[in-house]
């Protein structure tokens, strides 16, 4: 009984915290761009688990304003979308993600709805032109007519719909030097016409502020992008607009191959002419592609001389071991082998 005792009274030690695979000595041995959607180390930082890396994307504004040296950021910021009801050629309803207002904890779990795409729009040129540096009254309103706006703070987070075309603005401005990364997923039933010249005048935006403008989409060719307004037809002209745009690669791919996703990404691109390759980025998810896959993303990235390449990682953890299927997968990208073998 003694001896039992003892054995319960001893302290359980903690399992010991595995040492990340990729640290920022990685990041002066890189062969092109890496952007991580995360939040970007910080000069105090102890451990970060997002090496290598060349740029960060984050919605935690705060946060970019405390990065260490020699990395880039960029704001994460969520394209607006209508929640007018409509249907497909089939009369089916077409049901759409919800919106995100932007909030001091990096995502407001209040949503509002927009009752046209103009007035999401309006709201999407709103919050980046306060976050720019240009968010006085007359300026945001100039966006849209019929659409309130409204403080991040003044709004709680109640996990329930907002008011209606109620435009919730960001308290803060872009740290200096920082970019806009435009999460463009809409799917709300506008034409070819209304995204690019959306998308024209958001990069006119950026860009008159001397900011970078990232564009992230869904694959040119995926399904949702009938209802997203983006075709062969504005493909190329909106990649000429933006510093950058994701060529999203993904195990859901419709071709049910990376190698064929990607060509046919790059076809209806090329429908427009050419387009320097630099301004691709490829989109590459770590939680259901493979290895062989990884070979062919570091293949293409070098081949067709892209900008590089940014890391989604569809609910799955990096940093820890260099034997995780993750930081193998990095490896292979980025230094052309896998994690762990020499």
């Amino acid at each position: 009984m003694a001896a039992a005792l003892a054995l319960v009274a001893v302290p359980l030690r903690a399992a010991p915290v595995e040492a990340p695979c990729f640290t920022a000595a990685d990041n002066a041995r890189l062969p092109f761009a890496v952007f991580q959607q995360a939040p970007p180390p910080s000069a105090r930082a102890r451990r970060y688990d997002y090496y290598p890396l060349t740029a960060a994307a984050t919605m935690q504004l705060g946060r970019l304003a405390d990065a260490a040296g020699g990395t880039a950021t960029y704001y994460f910021q969520w394209a607006n979308r209508s929640n007018a009801p409509f249907t497909d050629k089939g009369g089916r309803p077409v049901i759409r993600k919800p919106n995100i207002q932007p909030s001091i904890a990096g995502m407001r779990k209040q949503r509002t709805p927009f009752t046209s795409v103009a007035r999401a729009d309006a709201c999407t040129l709103a919050q980046a032109a306060t976050l720019l540096g240009q968010g006085g009254k007359a300026a945001v309103t100039a966006f849209g007519a019929g659409i309130t706006y409204a403080s991040e703070t003044a709004q709680s987070d109640t996990g329930l719909t907002g008011p209606v075309d109620r435009c919730v603005l960001p308290e803060g401005l872009l740290p200096a030097g920082a970019g806009l990364m435009l999460d463009y997923e809409v799917s709300d039933g506008r034409s070819a016409a209304q995204t690019l010249e959306f998308l024209t005048r958001y990069a006119q935006l950026v860009h008159g502020a001397g900011r970078k403008a990232f564009l992230m989409i869904d694959p040119f060719d995926a399904p949702s992008q009938r209802f997203g307004g983006i075709s062969a037809a504005n493909a190329n002209a909106i990649v000429s607009r933006f510093d950058h745009t994701a060529i999203m690669l993904w195990s859901k791919n419709r071709q049910g191959s990376l190698a064929a996703s990607y060509a046919a990404q790059r076809a209806m691109i090329a429908a427009g002419g050419q387009v320097d390759p630099q301004r691709l980025i490829i989109n590459f998810e770590l939680a259901g592609t493979t290895l062989d896959d990884a070979r062919f993303v570091r293949r293409t990235i070098l081949t067709d001389r892209l900008a590089g390449v940014m890391f989604w990682r569809n609910r799955v953890r990096q940093g820890g071991s260099c034997s995780t299927d993750v930081n193998r997968k990095i490896a292979e990208i980025v230094f052309g082998r896998s994690s762990g073998e020499g």
